[in-house]
């Protein structure tokens, strides 16, 4: 208790170098929770596209149940291959109607094709790896294979969107390494702005602290309020930062909503918000403490 007592008798009595160091950690911690929601945003976009069908083979007319087996056997044995559709014409058709609603040039109701049936659609096989690698080695396979059908320009009837999965996939690890960095930086920079503090807080003790050691005080017992004066600090900033991160997020909500809709749910979970908090609560008051602890280690030497 006495820890406390002191360190907040210290942050009493230089009120306006503790306001600047909580404002300054704040605009931190502020910045690294908008770093970690943009990454968890990215992840769950990422994981939403690999879930999806990312190779889609439409099949021949003529191909038999045992020949579309065959060719399902065959894909499994491919590594990084997660889950195999078999889409029916049927299907194909209500899927059709879902894409087109209710728009009757479309629907081949008012033009001279007829109506859209399920005899004029493909059957299909949707494919979905776990590993953008994989990709190559699926396409190989079905391009292979006499059950894949071939379109117009003799090629195989192949959907193939790699570039927006590799795309993502490459953007998601350039914001894991990107936010990685700029999370280090400001981290040191946190340890630094309370090093900085803590050291002018000791500095402006010092006659205090001789008494003490004379008066046989060890060092430990001397640093402990400090300690406590520097995670107070770094706890506070990571609050108010994590409060306004908070308040961003509920602001870009009206408008990341309708982009994102069925990829991120929002508004955001409060479990998941709370959870954010407590890592950055921790990650603060270690932070705080590792800075606390430089600085006494330093300036209690002198």
């Amino acid at each position: 208790m006495r820890s406390f007592r002191v360190a907040f008798q210290n942050i009493r009595r230089s009120p306006y170098q503790a306001l600047t160091a909580i404002l300054n950690l704040t605009l931190i911690y502020f910045i690294i929770g908008i770093f970690v929601f943009i990454a968890l945003g990215a992840q769950l976009i990422l994981v939403h596209f690999e879930t999806r069908p990312q190779v889609i083979a439409y099949l021949a007319d003529q191909a038999s149940n045992d020949d579309i087996t065959s060719l399902t056997h065959r894909l499994q044995t491919v590594e990084g291959v997660d889950r195999i559709k078999y889409v029916s014409k049927e299907e194909a058709l209500s899927i059709y109607k879902e894409s087109v609603g209710n728009d009757p040039l479309l629907l081949g109701t008012i033009t001279d094709l007829g109506v859209v049936t399920a005899e004029i659609l493909p059957a299909s096989l949707e494919i979905s790896v776990t590993d953008p690698d994989s990709f190559d080695a699926v396409v190989a396979v079905m391009e292979d294979s006499t059950v894949v059908a071939t379109n117009i320009s003799g090629k195989k009837d192949i959907d193939f969107p790699t570039d927006v999965v590799g795309e993502l996939t490459t953007w998601t690890r350039g914001l894991r390494l990107g936010g990685g960095v700029v999370i280090a930086v400001l981290a040191l920079s946190s340890v630094l702005t309370i090093f900085t503090l803590i050291g002018m807080q000791i500095s402006m003790h010092k006659g205090e602290i001789s008494t003490v050691k004379l008066l046989g005080a060890k060092g430990m017992f001397i640093a402990k309020p400090f300690l406590v004066e520097s995670m107070v600090y770094s706890s506070v900033g990571a609050l108010f930062g994590w409060i306004f991160d908070y308040l961003a997020i509920l602001y870009v909500t009206s408008f990341l909503s309708p982009h994102l809709s069925g990829i991120i749910a929002f508004p955001i979970d409060p479990v998941v918000m709370l959870v954010v908090l407590a890592g950055m609560l921790l990650g603060a008051t270690a932070l705080g403490l590792v800075a606390g602890l430089l600085a006494a280690v330093r300036f209690l030497r002198r």
